[in-house]
Order: C-alpha cells, then sequence, then structure tokens
C-alpha cells in the first residue's frame, strides 16, 4: 500500500512540474492552450478572411507585449511596437492592413519581475 500512494505521489508531482507555465517560453506556437498556457490571435495555422486588426496573446500571467514582427516571403519584416501598457494577462497591439499571403508573427513579452518570454506563430491572410 506504501508503494502505491508513493507511486501515486511521485506521478501528480511529475505532472504539476511538467505543467510549468516557464517552462519553454521560446518554443511557444500553439494556438490552443499549450501547456505554456499561452493562446494567440490569430492562432497558429490561422487562415484569416482578410487582414487581422490585432494580435493578442493570453498568458497565465500578467506580462508586456514588447514587439511583435511580421514576416512574409519576399516582403521586409513589419516591427510592430506595443505602446507603453500596464502588465495584464491578456496583451495585445493593432496590426498595419496585411496583403493577401502566409506570415510569420514572432512576439516579445516581458513580466514585470523582468523575466522574457517570446515565441511566433505562423497565419494566412486571404
Amino acid at each position: 500500500m506504501r508503494i502505491f500512494v508513493l507511486t501515486a505521489v511521485l506521478t501528480v508531482a511529475g505532472a504539476a512540474a511538467a505543467q510549468d507555465p516557464h517552462a519553454g517560453h521560446a518554443g511557444m506556437q500553439q494556438s490552443t492552450l499549450a501547456p505554456s498556457g499561452i493562446v494567440t490571435t490569430p492562432a497558429d495555422g490561422a487562415m484569416t478572411n482578410g487582414s487581422p486588426e490585432r494580435f493578442s496573446a493570453t498568458f497565465p500571467h500578467p506580462m508586456i507585449l514588447k514587439t511583435v514582427t511580421l514576416t512574409a516571403e519576399g516582403q521586409a519584416p513589419i516591427v510592430v511596437a506595443a505602446p507603453p501598457a500596464p502588465a495584464a494577462a491578456i496583451v495585445s497591439v493593432a496590426l498595419p492592413l496585411l496583403a493577401p499571403g502566409a506570415y510569420t508573427a514572432v512576439w516579445t513579452a516581458e513580466a514585470p519581475d523582468g523575466h522574457k518570454m517570446s515565441g511566433s506563430i505562423s497565419f494566412m491572410v486571404h
């Protein structure tokens, strides 16, 4: 019985550690709720009907969005600096009008305690 209880406790502890919202910040590309807890709009892999008006990210804790850099094949990168704003769980920035095409958006954000996060998504504008 003790072995069973110890095994159960270790299994739960391992699962909790795997859900650390700070683990693997650089590789966050999920459009649905990722293990990191970050969701973006547009979502990774989205096919939009027209140019999206905003980029937004929902974090598991307050963050400050710093930049979103949009790239499309054959076009110069577009760097969108986020205006100063207080840290929030949901952050966003207005996007310029985007021509139809495939885009990659690379975002950077910073928490009030100074830790930085970044990620990227890909989407298509139709």
